[in-house]
């Protein structure tokens, strides 16, 4: 399973904005620091409002922050909530696609079980998680906020 650009950069804001809880970052620092272009990290900085799991303020000084604490963010949900409607192959999308297995097809059924476990292993992780997983992680995400500061 690939994930999609939109929640790659989703889940790199929240871990941005988990390192950084008493500064607020903009989506243009988050998009300079990630070489990204600033339209597509607006939608998806959008998203992570609407969904509740960053708060804007907007205007001079403003920025994005998390709406809660780094622990209650799961991984699993937030992807869940990204992936879990973008068929994995033509035959799993609403219509069918144009593949003649559709109708009787036993890969689309255990595309979906496979996709259950992705789904569900990483709702054993949450974005306070991520920085102990990796030891370079802390590090590297407080020289790149070092930059943008």
């Amino acid at each position: 399973m690939q994930l999609s650009k939109f929640s790659d950069y989703a889940l790199r804001i929240l871990i941005h904005l988990a390192a950084s809880p008493d500064q607020l970052l903009s989506t243009r620092q988050i998009a300079d620091l990630h070489d990204a272009k600033y339209n597509h990290l607006a939608k998806v900085t959008g998203w992570l409002v609407h969904e509740g799991y960053a708060v804007s303020t907007r205007g001079r000084g403003g920025g994005l922050r998390l709406a809660r604490d780094p622990s209650q963010i799961n991984l699993g949900t937030v992807l869940r909530g990204l992936e879990a409607d973008k068929p994995l192959v033509e035959c799993m999308s609403s219509d069918g696609g144009a593949c003649r297995f559709s109708p009787a097809c036993g890969l689309s059924n255990a595309l979906n079980i496979a996709q259950e476990a992705f789904f569900t292993a990483l709702e054993d992780y949450t974005i306070a998680d991520l920085p102990t997983l990796s030891p370079g992680m802390s590090r590297l995400l407080s020289i790149m906020h070092s930059e943008v500061g």
